[in-house]
C-alpha cells in the first residue's frame, strides 16, 4: 500500500518542502526539483496502478497535457513539468506541476473584498475601483476558458479557488490567469477512462446540471454553466444559487427561476450592460444548447459581439434620425446636442395607449406604474425595465405625464433622452428604458391617443 510523503522526503529527485494535505483524488505537496525549481507535487490515491482504468488514465493525461502545451491554453493553464510512477510503500502515480507563487486565487480575492466592504460599510455598487477590477478579471477568466475550449478541453471543476490571477504589468489587462486542477479535466471528443467506474469531479455550489444528472457527462456547455455562476459573483455581486444543502442547490439550478440581473456598475464602452445581463442569464439555462459559448461571452464583455456591433450601428442610425426629426440627441460624451424640437400635440384624452414596435399595445386610463411585470408580455426586453421604472398618469387638466422612478438600474428615456423630472407626454413620444450615452433603448413604447 502506498504511504504518504512527509517534509524532507525525496522521490524521483523531488524533495518535499510542505504538505498541503489530502484531496479527494490526491495528496498535494510543495517540493523542489533538482534544478531548484519549486514544484506542486500530486500523489494520486485514485487511480492506483492496480485499477483497470489506470493505463488509459495515464494515456489520457498525456493527450490532455499535449493539447494544453500546443494550444493557446498554454498561456492560461498551469504547466505540467513531469509525470511518473514510483513506489512509495506501494506503486503510486505522481504528477509535478509548476508552483504558482505570486498569484492569488479568485476565491480568496473576492472574500478579501467582501471583508473590506463589511468593515468599511461601503456597498460594492459604490466601489468603482472594485468594479473595474472585476470587469478585468471576468475578461481574463473568459479568455482562459475560451482557449481551453478551443483545444476541446472541458475543465469540469471550475470554481473561484481554481482560478489564480497573477499581476503582470507587461500584459494589457494587468493580470495573468492560471487555471489549476486540470488533471481530471475532460477531452470533449474522447470518453474519460474513469467513465462508469467513478463520478466526474465537481465542487459544491459550482456543479453544472450535467454533473448532477444521472447518466449525463459534462460537456463544454457545462463549463459555461459554472462560468455563469462565477461571472454573477464578479459582475452582480452574489452567487445566484448558493445553498448549504446541495439538493436544494440542484433544485434551484434546474428551476432557473431567476431574471437577467442588474450589474454592479456600467461596463466600459462599447460593451452593453443589457446584452451581458441576458448572456449571464443564458449561461444558467437548464438546456445546454441555449447557453452561449466562451468566445461569445468574452466578446460581449468587450463589446465586440456581432449583436453589440449591430446595436451600435442601429444606435448611430437612430441618433441621426432623431436629429433630422428635430428631437434632442445625445453625443458620445452623453451631452445633449441642441436641436429645435418639433413635438407632437399634448395627449389630452380619457385614455392613451403605448404601442410597441411590433404593433402590440397597452391601454392606460388610470395612474399606472410601468415596469417589467406590466410589460413582460411584450417580450424579453421588458427585463431591462425595473419593477417600477416610471409612472404614467393623467393630470386634472387632462394632460398625461410620465414621472421617472428614482434609483432605477437603467434610465427612463423619452425620445432617447434621460428623464429626470415629470414631463407632459405628447403624441408620438417614445418611452423606453436604456442608456442615453450609449444610444441603447429597450422596449420602446410610442404614446398615442387611446
Amino acid at each position: 500500500m502506498a504511504k504518504k510523503l512527509k517534509v524532507g522526503d525525496s522521490i524521483r529527485g523531488y524533495r518535499v518542502t510542505k504538505v498541503f494535505g489530502p484531496g479527494m483524488m490526491a495528496i498535494s505537496y510543495g517540493a523542489q526539483a533538482p534544478s531548484g525549481q519549486k514544484i506542486f507535487l500530486k500523489q494520486y490515491k485514485s487511480p492506483s496502478p492496480t485499477v483497470v482504468w489506470y493505463g488509459p488514465f495515464v494515456d489520457y493525461q498525456q493527450e490532455l497535457t499535449s493539447r494544453i502545451r500546443n494550444g493557446k491554453a498554454a498561456h492560461y493553464a498551469v504547466r505540467l513539468v513531469d509525470a511518473f510512477e514510483e513506489k512509495w510503500g506501494g506503486a503510486t502515480y505522481f504528477q509535478a506541476y509548476e508552483l504558482i507563487e505570486n498569484g492569488r486565487d479568485l476565491e480568496h480575492m473576492l472574500e478579501e473584498e467582501r471583508e473590506i466592504h463589511r468593515r468599511t460599510r461601503v456597498a460594492p455598487a459604490r466601489d468603482p475601483a472594485m468594479w473595474a477590477r472585476h470587469v478585468t478579471w471576468a475578461k481574463v477568466f473568459m479568455g482562459g476558458i475560451a482557449s481551453l475550449h478551443e483545444s476541446k478541453i472541458i475543465h469540469a471543476d471550475l470554481k473561484p479557488a481554481n482560478a489564480f490571477l497573477i499581476k503582470d504589468a507587461a500584459l494589457g489587462s494587468g493580470y495573468q490567469l492560471k487555471l489549476i486542477d486540470t488533471d481530471f479535466s475532460l477531452l470533449a471528443d474522447r470518453k474519460a477512462p474513469w467513465h462508469g467506474y467513478q463520478g466526474y469531479v465537481g465542487t459544491d455550489n459550482y456543479r453544472s446540471l450535467e454533473h448532477m444528472t444521472r447518466g449525463a457527462v459534462p460537456i463544454l456547455a457545462s463549463d459555461i454553466f459554472t462560468c455563469g455562476l462565477i461571472l454573477w459573483e464578479l459582475l452582480v455581486g452574489s452567487h445566484p444559487y448558493w445553498q448549504e444543502d446541495q439538493a436544494e442547490y440542484a433544485k434551484r439550478a434546474r428551476a432557473h427561476d431567476i431574471r437577467p440581473p442588474a450589474l454592479l456598475g456600467t461596463l466600459p464602452d462599447p460593451a452593453d450592460n443589457a446584452e451581458v445581463s441576458v448572456m449571464l442569464h443564458r449561461c444558467l439555462s437548464p438546456d445546454p444548447k441555449a447557453r452561449p459559448t466562451a468566445p461569445e461571452i468574452r466578446a460581449a464583455l468587450s463589446g465586440r459581439s456581432p449583436k453589440a456591433a449591430a446595436a451600435g450601428a442601429a444606435a448611430s442610425k437612430g441618433a441621426a434620425s432623431r436629429v433630422a426629426a428635430g428631437v434632442a440627441a445625445v453625443d458620445g460624451s452623453g451631452a445633449k446636442t441642441k436641436t429645435a424640437m418639433t413635438a407632437g400635440s399634448a395627449l389630452k384624452s380619457d385614455r392613451i395607449q403605448l404601442v410597441t414596435p411590433g404593433g402590440q399595445s397597452i391601454q392606460i386610463g388610470v395612474r399606472t406604474e410601468m415596469g417589467k411585470a406590466t410589460l413582460r408580455r411584450f417580450g424579453a426586453e421588458a427585463e431591462f425595465w425595473d419593477e417600477k421604472q416610471c409612472t404614467v398618469e393623467r393630470r386634472a387638466d387632462g394632460q398625461w405625464i410620465v414621472t421617472p422612478a428614482p434609483g432605477t438600474v437603467n434610465e427612463t428615456l423619452v425620445n432617447g433622452a434621460p428623464l429626470t423630472t415629470p414631463r407632459v407626454l405628447s403624441d408620438g413620444d417614445v418611452l423606453a428604458a436604456g442608456r442615453s450615452a450609449k444610444g441603447i433603448s429597450k422596449l420602446p413604447l410610442t404614446a398615442r391617443v387611446g
